[in-house]
């Protein structure tokens, strides 16, 4: 398949030389803002915003989704098929990305973090606004110069396929995985994630499964010590997103300057980050009466 790829580069060549001609100093700096909605830095910002703040249940299974559904899984797959990114003389490429080609991890993140939320937040202005998303980051790439159509193409059809197979699946793993022992739903939550790494090790399968073995032990942690609610004013909720947000930004900015820089520490780094984000911040939240706490709610009654 790499080869098919490959045979339709210069048709997909032609098509970014033609949008070439098209840009604009506005259009440049407005398709550069687009493709960084699309980013680490984001991400970083929106996650704990939708776990801490929104509601957690839909913050915990879209960091599944998306941190093995895209992060992984792009990554794998861009080793698998190994295509090149455009380069032509003719062409001027205005962001620089030193990764592979194909599928393009922007339109199959979007689709995947876009189209789970509008699936559960179910109105007709989400999906709206969240399709004019996810076209106009996919688009942001052939305006850049830095993917040809097809990996565009692929990546949406990728993470369609990723979106629909974990909203079929999900319900039924979770229904499983909720008639276990806390201890057990911890100890195959960290495992799992730790096998994969070792089979597949990368720079960026570290960061993806190590976030998720951090949420393997958390999840089920802050379900049995802290229950945190993510109900209370819009003051409260900003409060906590500050306090947590502090709370993970010490631990990330302090384990890549204290660590190794080997994809095995990059693991370990990732993973404790994910259990600051969802349990050590809720804890700390709860304890500065940022959030109640469902669990003593229960217990006092």
């Amino acid at each position: 398949m790499t080869d098919w790829l490959i045979s339709l580069n210069d048709w997909g060549m032609q098509l970014l030389l033609a949008l070439q001609q098209m840009r604009t100093p506005f259009l440049n700096d407005f398709f550069r803002f687009v493709t960084n909605l699309h980013g680490d830095n984001f991400y970083l910002f929106i996650f704990p915003l939708l776990y801490w703040c929104l509601d957690k249940r839909w913050g915990a299974r879209l960091a599944y989704l998306f941190f093995f559904g895209y992060d992984f899984s792009n990554g794998f797959l861009k080793d698998l098929f190994h295509t090149p990114r455009p380069s032509d003389p003719r062409l001027e490429v205005l962001v620089t990305e030193n990764s592979l080609a194909f599928p393009s991890g922007h339109s199959q993140g979007s689709i995947i973090f876009w189209g789970y939320l509008a699936y559960v937040v179910r109105r007709t202005w989400f999906w709206l606004a969240a399709g004019l998303l996810i076209l106009l980051i996919s688009f942001s790439r052939l305006y850049l110069g830095i993917h040809y159509p097809q990996d565009v193409v692929g990546g949406l059809l990728i993470g369609l396929l990723v979106l629909a197979l974990f909203i079929w699946l999900e319900p039924k793993v979770s229904r499983i995985v909720a008639r276990w022992p806390w201890l057990q739903q911890m100890a195959v939550g960290a495992l799992l994630p730790v096998l994969i790494f070792f089979l597949a090790r990368s720079d960026t399968s570290a960061r993806s499964l190590g976030l998720l073995c951090g949420a393997g032990i958390a999840l089920p942690l802050e379900a049995q010590t802290i229950g945190f609610s993510v109900r209370g004013s819009i003051w409260q909720r900003l409060a906590r997103f500050v306090v947590g947000f502090v709370v993970v930004l010490i631990f990330y900015l302090g384990l890549s300057a204290l660590l190794p820089r080997t994809d095995i520490m990059r693991f370990v780094r990732y993973a404790i980050v994910g259990i600051a984000m969802i349990w050590l911040a809720p804890w700390m939240i709860v304890r500065l009466g940022l959030a109640s706490s469902e669990r003593e709610s229960r217990s006092i009654s």
